[in-house]
């Protein structure tokens, strides 16, 4: 599939989905949907309507690696950039009660890479979202960056 990335349209989005059925670890996910080349990635970067549209299916999925792959997109240097931050905070906010430590910790992943991108507005939501207490496994990968006072703060929310 990565090899023929260049080739894939919208419609072929419903064979891409099919294929998640399919994948059972997080390695599989992560390394479809972080840049580098990969899939995931180059497809959000040339179709990002469309995309957005499959990765909220995904992210309502009862599929555990569909709900993963939904937010990890919003990691490294999609995160970093901050054109997706709105989305990447949407989809992150459907998964925050999720049981799975696998999908909590992609929400963290891609909170903490967002907060490279957009940091008041992520920080802001982290902040919130602990004070709802989430699991602290979301809040920890999110504050991953975060030194001194500034992390201090986060972890001293109850």
């Amino acid at each position: 599939m990565q090899l023929k990335v260049d080739c894939i349209t919208p419609a072929q989005f419903g064979y891409l989905d099919k294929m998640l059925d399919h994948f059972g670890s997080w390695s599989q996910i992560d390394d479809i949907c972080v840049e580098g080349g990969k899939v995931i990635h180059p497809l959000l970067m040339r179709y990002p309507k469309e995309m957005i549209v499959i990765l909220r299916k995904w992210n309502k999925s009862k599929n555990m690696w569909k709900r993963r792959a939904s937010v990890v997109p919003f990691t490294r240097k999609v995160g970093e950039s901050g054109t997706f931050t709105k989305e990447g905070l949407e989809l992150c906010e459907n998964l925050v009660w999720d049981k799975e430590d696998l999908v909590q910790k992609a929400v963290g992943w891609a909170l903490k890479d967002m907060m490279r991108g957009n940091k008041q507005k992520v920080l802001d939501y982290v902040k919130q979202i602990r004070r709802a207490g989430v699991p602290a496994t979301i809040t920890l990968y999110a504050i991953r960056d975060l030194r001194g006072k500034e992390r201090q703060g986060v972890l001293n929310i109850r």
